[in-house]
């Protein structure tokens, strides 16, 4: 999932309100990391004891040395009791999954871990020791970037490779649990490049045991197929799921399956087999475009992960910070129809320079982990990993469903005009108010200095632009 354009700029706003923080998608003030990582967290999921495993490009965690690799608790802080020891060459965690025994299949990009020589994937005990009975030969001959468990034990592998312990095999194979390749899986020869790093981004179990795949490729055996596919258990290309032309203009970084067999996908995609579709969609369960799910404008740039709550919501996480021109900084919440979810709002959202939210994690009572590269969400320190939290709540705008704000710049009077009157804040990058304007169609920047800034209304609407 480390395809990625990270923003150059980040727009961010650092405020509070107690309307906002009593919202859930508000910072949960009960999970406190402390310090945190002290760099990017790629990737995070849940253990069944509650407690949190992340993973990225850190040295440390709250002072103390973890490479890559940590396990926090329950309340943010750092489990002592793991530590993976992971070597210094090793670059970076981009994946792992947790087995129903506790142990931790790992993937990215190393050689070797704790000194076990084991190429781009490896497997943990409980207590992040090397699990020596898990031997994959060569292993993968580069970057892992996505590992699924299958309920028969076995362990699907994808991600920027072209060999897996000797054999080509082109970004995706399938291990037995011992870590050696399952001869029963044959894809053929694999993955076909679209130009960028060939790779699986995802994978989605059916219950009959076909497999979709999705990510940054134009085929799949000498099949086309445009970043999704769907494979049959023993892995030849399922030629009843036809998605067409597929995701256009960018890759697949994220993929949820619906309980009705439909797939739920993100990503930088603008486009899905010729339909104009950016970011954002819903997949039938033959590969066609579901025209019932809409998304609008979606959001104002790529999308990195999401998750699926029981409720049928989708939650968002990635690099952008509006959804349908309404405020919605990095992290959003959607209804089952693709309308943005009112209810759920998490103020100002991630903070910091080329702030995003890299990965989510879903929590059984409603509360969200986002893991990313930030310094702060809605106001609160939080270093690289925060809990958000879950619920209804009541709406924090009813602007969904009325006439849209239209926002343009007037240089020659050096106002910022607004098609209706509106109340709100002009920030800079910084997150600093620059002027405050109230019950207003036009906003005076005579005394605001150059430079892009971004002017949000009380009802929630977002807009960015530059000042000269």
């Amino acid at each position: 999932m480390m395809n990625r354009n990270l923003r150059s700029l980040a727009i961010s706003m650092m405020v509070s309100s107690s309307a906002i923080l009593a919202q859930p998608g508000s910072v949960d003030p009960t999970f406190d990391p402390g310090e945190g990582p002290n760099a990017r967290v790629f990737v995070t999921t849940l253990q069944p004891d509650g407690k949190v495993l992340i993973a990225g490009d850190f040295t440390e965690v709250s002072g103390q040395p973890r490479s890559v690799l940590a396990r926090l608790n329950a309340d943010g802080s750092l489990d002592a009791g793991f530590n993976a020891n992971a070597d210094p060459d090793v670059f970076a965690v981009f994946c792992f999954a947790v087995q129903p025994d506790g142990k931790i299949l790992v993937g990215g990009q190393f050689e070797s871990f704790n000194g076990t020589g084991q190429s781009m994937i490896t497997r943990l005990n409980v207590d992040g020791t090397v699990d020596l009975s898990f031997n994959p030969g060569a292993g993968a001959d580069w970057i892992v970037s996505t590992i699924a468990l299958q309920p028969d034990g076995k362990i699907l592998v994808g991600g920027n490779f072209t060999s897996f312990d000797g054999t080509p095999r082109t970004g995706i194979t399938r291990l037995n649990s011992n870590g050696a390749q399952d001869p029963g899986f044959d894809p053929g020869t694999g993955l076909g490049s679209i130009g960028i790093a060939t790779d699986i981004s995802a994978f989605s179990l059916e219950p009959d045991g076909r497999i979709t795949i999705a990510g940054s490729f134009n085929s799949y055996n000498g099949t086309d197929r445009n970043c999704i596919a769907r494979l049959n258990s023993n892995g030849d290309l399922d030629t009843s799921f036809d998605p067409g032309s597929g995701a256009e203009f960018g890759s697949i970084n994220c993929m949820v399956r619906q309980p009705d067999g439909n797939l739920v996908i993100g990503g930088s995609f603008t486009d899905f087999n010729g339909t104009d579709q950016p970011f954002l969609a819903r997949v039938t369960n033959s590969g066609a475009l579901d025209p019932t799910f809409d998304v609008g404008t979606s959001t104002s740039g790529s999308i990195l992960a999401m998750a699926l709550q029981p409720d049928g919501r989708i939650l968002l996480g990635g690099l952008f910070f509006d959804y349908n021109e309404l405020l919605a900084n990095d992290v959003a919440r959607v209804n089952s129809n693709g309308s943005l979810d009112l209810n759920w709002s998490t103020g100002t959202g991630a903070f910091g320079l080329d702030a995003g939210v890299y990965d989510l994690a879903l929590q059984p009572d409603g509360s969200l982990i986002v893991v990313g590269e930030f310094i702060g969400f809605n106001g609160t320190t939080r270093n690289y990993v925060a809990r958000l939290m879950g619920g209804t709540g009541t709406p924090v705008s009813d602007m969904q469903g009325e006439l849209p704000l239209h926002v343009w710049l007037d240089a020659e009077d050096q106002l910022l005009r607004l098609s209706a009157p509106a109340s709100g804040e002009v920030f800079d990058v910084h997150g600093r108010v620059v002027t405050t304007f109230s019950r207003t169609n036009a906003i005076a920047l005579g005394h605001v200095c150059a430079g892009v800034l971004l002017m949000r209304t009380d009802a929630g609407v977002v807009h960015r632009f530059m000042r000269p």
